[in-house]
């Protein structure tokens, strides 16, 4: 089976058809410019320029043109000896290299196209060589001997190395790269049928290094080979590392980056969407290095995957900003037994996934970051580290062990595979927001369709947002297709569900916003929020590990809040629920510790059955009520409920009732002092955040009640030489008078607003604009 019709109906990613281009020659021209000791030579044999000559050194050889394009229909064949490694070419004219034909060499060299001023591939052009291929808008080609194979400084006698290349060096321009191929050579098409466009043999490396990229309906093919793909600025270092099967890339020594536009393109009315694929029976590797990098477009794809014993490879982007939308997909897939490759964001600033593609009747696209596998091997894990991560309008990051339909769509076939880890890491927030136009809700999650198990979603940031029907889950649960089509596997014995960790400082759940990890028929998964502020729930809001929701098996998962100096807020009739429901299995356990809950409540199944009005346990559900409540129940046996433990300061279940006095006591009031009617009604009054005790035989706590006091200066230590001695003549007695003593305390007889509007307590009545205070030296009706 093809990975492609593995993955077709679950995240729509089959492409239709051949596509046939007609587009005009590019003018081009390959004239040697002759800098070299042995310059180069080329000939016309028919449609085909024959490149011979040349500088040899070892196993390099060198070439250097004034222009190289070569127009469609053309192949430029560099007829070099089968020992030579690496054909080096630059050009040191100023004309940009247009290919859009074929690139040919002889044997398993790699092939080097060093052009300053730019290079546009066509839809056109390929490639037929036996090593791999690096194009790039470097000025030069550096040797690990400090030899420069110059562009732009080219000498009559350049001095020549043996050495490998080990850097591209760019001067002050770093100019762009333009590939639109859609060619397919004697019929060959990628892991989605389409058109392999720009590609190199098994196991090599396919590198672009420029200025700004662009993939404008343009593929790019390296079967179980690397992609790189990197956009720097100017005067930037490139380091190249040759290993067995081709090159690895360093950008440490580059301190500006560009960017890189990955989209399709339409021509009268037809779209051709840009591919980069390095799926095989073993999988290779894709880099993205850039500065923000845009990937947008209707079945526009980064995939590498496996289908056979071997493991993937890796998927790696590292930019400042990262734009998914209108349906673009990065993928790690497995569709054999090998394990899945791991696919990591690394963006400084954001991460944004937006939208999805819908057309007509057909299935939608979502834009998604997505690891999945599909048959036994495991999903590689995803990675994403950055400062705000954004999902909205039905966008999906995800790592699945999914169950998809045969290439004849008549029966579903589950995943054995595990599914990989989740792990989010957003320094300032995270927000999954919404729903597309045909009600698919934006998701963060890490879930199973089949026999594997999920794998688990971790998220630490400083503020989680969750809203307008968004979902963040780790789930367990039977895919939404037709149920006429069979589903090959005992849908009681789904995998488990992964666990969902969540570290914030605040986490906001509105308008239906959730947080769930749900199965239909096994045990639920486990959600541990550790938060350091607030837990905010607003209008119709969900946390649930609720087992059995197809009305089967399993026990309810487990909730645990640790908010120890926070607090849990929802507003009472807006119906937010935290259950850890089951239907025929034990209810979970929900254990929260904070200050103080406002707003929610635990729910008994006794209580529960009250307020429905119903004696059918299988409509028992809080969701019912208009109440925000808390849950651990079984609906189907009260034997096997839950628990729900609350600790807080302000609801301790340690603190017993006490009985009031069965006979009323008398109380004193005194009729004769009244209080001035021309004071009014004053009150003084103290607001901390936790508020007065439940009763009073507790403290006020003082890390609740912080009003802003200002201290006095301490009073200092009497000595007798703090005492001075005086004599009143004719008195016949002495005073003992204290030095140095700190003001009197004198009491407050009003208050004044002052310019910061502070609220000051004064002594002095003529500051004051309100006298609150009576003092005892003012005249009192009790006599």
């Amino acid at each position: 089976m093809k990975i492609v019709s593995c993955f077709s109906r679950k995240l729509g990613i089959t492409i239709s058809g051949a596509i046939a281009l007609s587009v005009s020659p590019a003018s081009a021209q390959i004239t040697p410019d002759r800098t070299l000791p042995n310059n180069s030579r080329v000939r016309t044999q028919r449609n085909t320029r024959i490149i011979e000559g040349g500088t040899a050194s070892g196993g390099n050889l060198f070439h250097s043109f004034g222009q190289f394009s070569v127009p469609t229909g053309v192949t430029a064949h560099f007829r070099n000896n089968t020992n030579i490694q690496n054909i080096i070419t630059r050009v040191t004219g100023n004309s940009i290299s247009n290919i859009d034909g074929i690139l040919r060499t002889n044997g398993t060299a790699n092939l080097f196209l060093i052009n300053p001023n730019g290079i546009i591939f066509g839809p056109n052009a390929s490639l037929n060589i036996g090593g791999s291929f690096i194009g790039s808008t470097a000025s030069s080609v550096n040797f690990a001997n400090g030899t420069k194979f110059s562009a732009t400084q080219p000498q009559s006698k350049p001095l020549l190395t043996i050495n490998v290349p080990t850097g591209l060096q760019f001067g002050a321009t770093a100019a762009l790269i333009r590939n639109q191929s859609q060619a397919s050579p004697d019929g060959t098409t990628n892991v989605f049928g389409q058109p392999v466009g720009l590609q190199v043999p098994t196991g090599k490396t396919l590198a672009l290094i420029g200025g700004d990229l662009t993939l404008e309906g343009g593929n790019l093919t390296a079967v179980q080979g690397r992609i790189e793909l990197g956009s720097v600025g100017f005067n930037s270092l490139v380091d190249l590392r040759p290993k067995n099967t081709g090159w690895n890339f360093d950008y440490g020594n580059v301190k500006n980056f560009q960017n890189i536009h990955i989209s399709r393109r339409i021509v009268n009315g037809s779209s051709f969407p840009s591919i980069v694929d390095a799926s095989g029976k073993g999988g290779g590797d894709i880099k993205v290095q850039g500065n923000i990098v845009e990937i947008s477009g209707h079945l526009v794809r980064l995939s590498t995957g496996t289908t056979g014993d071997k493991d993937a490879g890796k998927l790696t982007i590292n930019v400042n900003k990262l734009s998914i939308q209108d349906g673009a997909q990065v993928l790690a897939l497995t569709g054999g037994k090998g394990r899945g490759g791991n696919l990591t964001v690394n963006a400084s600033k954001s991460v944004e996934l937006i939208g999805r593609f819908s057309k007509n009747n057909s299935p939608s696209f979502p834009s998604a970051l997505s690891s999945i596998t599909a048959a036994d091997g495991k999903a590689g894990d995803t990675n994403i580290n950055t400062s705000k991560l954004i999902l909205r309008d039905g966008a999906i990051i995800s790592t699945q062990s999914t169950a998809v339909l045969t290439p004849d769509g008549a029966k579903i076939i589950p995943a054995n595979g595990d599914g990989g880890n989740l792990i989010v890491n957003a320094s300032e927030s995270v927000e999954v927001i919404g729903k597309s136009a045909t009600g698919s809700a934006s998701t963060l999650t890490a879930s199973t369709q089949g026999f594997g198990d999920a794998g688990n979603l971790t998220i630490t940031t400083k503020k989680l947002i969750v809203k307008d029907g968004a979902t963040v889950s780790v789930n367990s649960e039977l895919p939404s297709l037709a149920k006429d089509v069979p589903y090959l596997g005992d849908i009681n014995d789904l995998g488990k569900a992964g666990e969902l960790n969540i570290t914030a400082n605040s986490i906001f759940l509105n308008n239906k916003g959730k947080l769930i990890s749900d199965t239909q028929s096994g045990n639920g998964g486990n959600i541990s929020l550790q938060v350091r502020d607030f837990l905010l729930m607003r209008r119709n809001s969900q946390i649930s590990t609720n087992a059995g929701i197809a009305k089967m098996g399993g026990n309810g998962g487990n909730i645990t809040i640790n908010t120890p100096k926070g607090f849990i807020i929802a507003n009472s009739l807006e119906n937010n629920d935290i259950t850890a429901n089951a239907f025929e299995g034990s209810g979970g356990q929900v254990r929260i510790q904070a200050v103080n809950l406002f707003g929610i409540e635990p729910r008994s199944r006794e209580n529960l059955t009250k307020e429905l009005a119903t004696s059918d346990f299988s409509i028992l559900d809080p969701f019912q009520l208009q109440t925000s409540d808390i849950t651990a129940i079984s609906q189907s046996n009260p034997d096997l409920n839950g628990e729900v433990i609350i600790k807080s300061p302000e609801q301790d279940p340690s603190v017993k009732l006490f009985k009031a006095p069965t006979v009323a006591l008398k109380i004193k009031v005194s009729s004769v002092c009244r209080a001035p009617r021309s004071r009014g009604k004053n009150s003084f009054i103290i607001t901390g955040k936790g508020g007065f005790p439940q009763n009073p035989r507790t403290f006020l706590r003082d890390s609740h009640i912080e009003p802003n006091w200002i201290a006095l200066p301490p009073r200092k230590k009497i000595d007798k030489k703090n005492i001075k001695k005086q004599k009143f003549r004719g008195q016949g007695y002495e005073v003992k008078q204290l030095k140095n003593l700190p003001e009197p305390i004198v009491e407050a007889r009003g208050w004044f607003v002052n310019q910061n509007g502070d609220v000051v307590l004064t002594a002095d009545p003529d500051l004051a604009t309100s006298e609150d205070f009576v003092s005892s030296t003012q005249k009192s009706d009790c006599n």
